[in-house]
């Protein structure tokens, strides 16, 4: 039990300190077309979003009020 233990502990360390990879987002390719040839298609996504909130009035008049609506760019 202890020797699983230790050995579990020690691979979980070596784990642990390994260098993680390093991430890219450039997006480049070969140029070569075909099937399974690294093309890439970038589909740019745009979510307009709206953001309410409910009034309560504790004391007096309360107001709701709503922001957002975010501009969609397309280039």
């Amino acid at each position: 039990m202890l020797k699983k233990l230790g050995v579990t502990f020690a691979v979980a360390g070596i784990v642990g300190l390994a260098a993680p990879a390093a991430a890219h987002a450039d997006i480049v390719t070969s140029g070569i077309g075909g099937v399974l040839s690294g093309n890439q298609v970038v589909v740019p996504i745009v979510a307009p979003i709206n953001v309410c909130g409910n009034a309560v009035a504790v004391i007096g008049g309360a107001i709701a009020g709503c922001k957002g609506g975010a501009v969609a760019a397309h280039h």
